[in-house]
């Protein structure tokens, strides 16, 4: 059996390397981060809830949740309005909904070029905004 250091464990699996086998060595002794805890919790090592430390700061902000007001009353659908929403959800077919972008071109033989193209730009650009919001999640780590 290997023996590593929490930290040890936490870097492998955030590379998704087995942990099967391991001794964590000072597991009972160390406060980690929430989410350095589910990253050891998908690899089956849980932790004691005194050893996980929360810090606010640490998780990234998503106006997607954040700016939503919750309410505790219970949503007001049948059950297969709930069952079609799961569905959708389960088939991120609400995340096929367009949107519209102004574009500003000055040059003109560009702008000429964009229009030809306009059914490959919108694929295009999709596919480009998709890559600047990963890049952007990677770096806010």
């Amino acid at each position: 059996m290997m023996k590593v250091k929490v930290e040890q464990a936490i870097a492998m699996a955030r590379n998704n390397e087995s942990l099967k086998g391991l001794v964590i060595e000072d597991l009972m002794d160390t406060q980690v981060r929430a989410v350095d805890a589910l990253a050891l919790a998908e690899h089956g090592i849980v932790l004691p809830e005194q050893n996980i430390y929360y810090n606010d700061d640490d998780i990234a902000y998503d106006p997607d949740f954040d700016e939503v007001e919750w309410s505790k009353e219970p949503l007001k659908m049948t059950w297969e309005e709930k069952i079609q929403l799961a569905e959708k959800i389960e088939n991120n077919s609400l995340g096929d909904e367009e949107i519209s972008v102004k574009v500003k071109i000055t040059d003109g033989r560009v702008r000429q070029w964009a229009k030809e193209n306009d059914e490959k730009m919108g694929q295009m650009l999709g596919n480009f905004i998709v890559d600047i919001y990963k890049a952007n999640q990677i770096i806010k780590g």
